[in-house]
């Protein structure tokens, strides 16, 4: 048995299956369910075992019935219907019935159980017909569209009319973190701060208005039981009404990818503002040195003049380097592997060491779970870092911590009030430093969701902290696969 579309339901007409032996019966109910309901199409059928097949062959709202047919009987019909069409509404219509086919027919799901009678009786039977298609049509749609809504898993309420929460689906449960019996029965205030709950009265109320448009989409912010505010967005309608409010409906979306994203946008122009800023101004002063040079190479051709012209291309070329790494380094790190943090800093030393210096490792591996360019991008700004900021000799140390890795020098230090300014965009305390080391370090390790603390070494020099996993730092080769 097909099912017409919910859209058309309030005008399609009401399609009855009648089965009777009497033709006669037949033709008198056809005549007047014609006449006392407004659209109405009736199939009539004397046999019985066929009812099966004309349900599977069209559509219906409702089976009437006699009881005593050749072959079968009323309640057998019935049963045959209930196994294929449970919902189907099915009313016994019969000349000869008792009290205990009444009690049997109620037992296997009848709908509604009438005497045949004369004019006022078809009458009972035409007004039951209408008010058993019409919840049937109900049925059909509101299933329907619960299984759209829960097929989009958002968050859905209903207010009855004295403002208090009278359904959520289980998304809402789960969004909130209250119980539904928490829910049920209170204010929208136990899930809304007091402006949320102002502002979906004041939409609510252009809704119910004559002018007001059928819907709103608005912002609001959702308190969960756990405290946390999750930011949504609410839209919501008025439940259909004619002169007295019933109160409303509306479906929540989790706006927090927005907001996310947005934050990252706004970081991402904040960067852009710390490029613009340090290329107007940080880049003028070896540009202006490269210009001196230049012009004093034309003059007498020195060749102290190229080296200096050289060193401030050198040191340019550096400072846009770290210039543009911030912008790829406050990425997320999605995709991580086992980095030897020992194996990179003695890799990276070579290029960093003066002659004089020292560095100095943990024995064995000492393995971390990260992105290793960026892990490698870490530990080179670290030592270029004590390298750029400590007197010759000085010695670097690596080594493992109860929760990650740190890295340390033996040089002066950094100051305890300026400790909160190191990883700040052109900080720095180097004559001829960009500032801007650090200040990846700091990036590299957000992106992995690890901890820095600056704090002092052992040998009173600067000590970088990093906390990370815990159930990272194992061996490297229990984290290669076997």
């Amino acid at each position: 048995m097909s099912i017409e579309d919910p859209s058309e339901a309030t005008t399609a007409p009401v399609d009855v299956l009648h089965v009777d032996d009497d033709l006669s019966v037949l033709d008198l109910t056809e005549s007047f369910l014609d006449a006392e309901l407004d659209e109405v199409d009736v199939t009539t059928t004397t046999k019985p075992g066929e009812v099966i097949d004309h349900l599977a062959a069209g559509t219906f709202h409702c089976v009437i019935s006699d009881y005593d047919m050749p072959g079968h009987d009323g309640l057998e019909v019935l049963c045959n219907v209930r196994d294929e069409y449970p919902d189907l509404p099915f009313i016994l219509y019969t000349g000869k019935g008792s009290e205990e086919i009444a009690a049997e027919a109620i037992n296997a799901g009848v709908t509604g159980y009438l005497q045949k009678g004369g004019p006022d009786q078809i009458r009972r039977l035409a007004n039951r017909v209408e008010h058993a298609a019409v919840e049937y049509r109900s049925q059909i749609e509101s299933e329907r569209y619960s299984t759209v809504l829960k097929a989009l898993n958002y968050p859905i309420y209903v207010v009855n009319e004295d403002i208090e929460f009278e359904y959520v689906n289980e998304a809402f449960v789960d969004l909130t973190g209250y119980d539904r019996e928490e829910i049920l029965g209170s204010p929208p205030g136990l899930i809304k701060t007091e402006s949320g709950v102002k502002k979906a009265n004041e939409k609510l109320a252009e809704i119910v208005s004559s002018t007001g448009p059928e819907r709103e989409k608005f912002r609001v912010d959702i308190r969960a039981k756990d405290g946390e505010t999750v930011p949504c967005y609410d839209h919501m309608a008025a439940l259909p009404f004619d002169d007295e409010f019933r109160g409303s409906v509306g479906i929540l979306r989790d706006a927090s990818e927005e907001r996310q994203r947005r934050e990252e946008l706004l970081q991402q122009n904040e960067r852009l503002e710390e490029f613009t800023s340090v290329v107007s101004h940080d880049l003028r002063t070896p540009l202006n040195n490269a210009e001196a040079a230049a012009e004093l190479a034309r003059l007498d051709g020195g060749e102290e003049h190229f080296d200096r012209l050289a060193s401030e291309h050198e040191r340019m070329e550096q400072m846009i380097r770290d210039l543009l790494h911030p912008a790829r380094s406050g990425q997320t790190v999605s995709e991580t592997k086992p980095v030897d943090v020992s194996a990179v800093a003695s890799e990276a030393w070579e290029s960093f060491g003066r002659p004089a210096d020292g560095l100095e490792l943990p024995d064995g591996e000492l393995v971390v779970d990260g992105d290793p360019p960026r892990v490698r991008r870490l530990i080179e700004n670290l030592l270029r870092n004590a390298v750029d900021h400590c007197r010759s000799p000085v010695t670097v140390t690596v080594g493992e911590c109860a929760e990650g890795f740190y890295v340390s020098d033996d040089g002066a230090g950094v100051d305890e009030e300026r400790v909160d300014e190191v990883f700040e965009p052109g900080f720095t305390t180097a004559s001829d430093g960009t500032g801007f080391g650090l200040t990846i370090v700091k990036r590299i390790a957000d992106a992995h969701g690890w901890k820095i603390d600056v704090t002092e070494s052992e040998a009173d020099g600067a000590r970088f902290e990093f906390a990370v996993d815990a159930e990272v730092n194992t061996p490297l080769e229990a984290l290669r696969p076997a």
